[in-house]
């Protein structure tokens, strides 16, 4: 049994996990020091709950870098099968005081009029760039929420679970599993990557990008949307 297939089935079971150490020190103080850059320039966008810079992939190696690793890879595949979609892929950076954020699932459940059920659809990982725990905004999950799929009840979440964990740490959620960013009490940022992945056959947030050092690979260039596998008719490639 590889170290992905156990990282599955506590996913399936629970609605996450948490894969420690998924970045080493150096590749995320890179990335760390980049998304500072980026937070305070023309590329943030501000809500009222964060700050967000999207399409990632966009500034620099070290994001893509992510996107290759092994690990991930065989994790994203045994839960979505070959040819999953990045769906989004943005810096996420809470501020001191900012408000608590509503309970909610991901895309695609967050926008299905009815919502189906038998497949993951989608998932969300989150890798921190900062350490996460309670006092400055730690992401808070509903364990088994995610079974069977549908919108929070706002008024009983059940038992919560704060996401406390070390800066490369990487949480990795089905899309509809109860979640939120807590309230950051603490006097520092804490941010965060957001990486969304959907089946192939569900329409990303966002479309395919024009080629560039983002689609360098064959397997970069297919998470990207900007090349589809061969289609086939009776198992015969079209």
């Amino acid at each position: 049994m590889t170290a992905a297939t156990v990282l599955a089935s506590e996913i399936m079971t629970r609605g996450f996990t948490i894969i420690p150490g998924f970045a080493d020190p150096a590749a995320c103080q890179a990335m760390h020091g980049i998304a500072a850059d980026l937070a305070a320039g023309e590329h943030a966008q501000r809500y009222p709950r964060s700050t967000r810079v999207w399409d990632l992939y966009r500034h620099g190696q070290p994001f893509l870098d992510v996107l290759t690793k092994p690990l991930l890879i065989e994790l994203l595949t045994a839960l979505l099968g070959e040819y999953y979609l990045l769906s989004d892929f943005s810096l996420n950076v809470l501020e001191p005081g900012q408000p608590i954020d509503n309970w909610h699932i991901d895309y695609p459940y967050n926008e299905m009029r009815t919502i189906v059920t038998g497949s993951v659809l989608g998932l969300q990982c989150v890798l921190a760039l900062d350490d996460f725990d309670g006092s400055n905004g730690g992401t808070e999950i509903v364990p088994g929420s995610h079974i069977p799929p549908r919108a929070p009840d706002t008024e009983q979440t059940g038992t919560r679970e704060i996401c406390t964990m070390k800066a490369g740490s990487l949480l990795v959620m089905v899309a509809a599993a109860w979640h939120r960013s807590g309230f950051n009490s603490s006097a520092r940022l804490r941010s965060a990557m957001l990486l969304s992945f959907v089946e192939k056959w569900v329409r990303p947030m966002s479309g395919p990008p024009e080629p560039g050092p983002w689609s360098a690979t064959e397997q970069l260039a297919t998470v990207l949307g900007i090349r589809r596998p061969p289609e086939a008719i009776d198992g015969v490639p079209i």
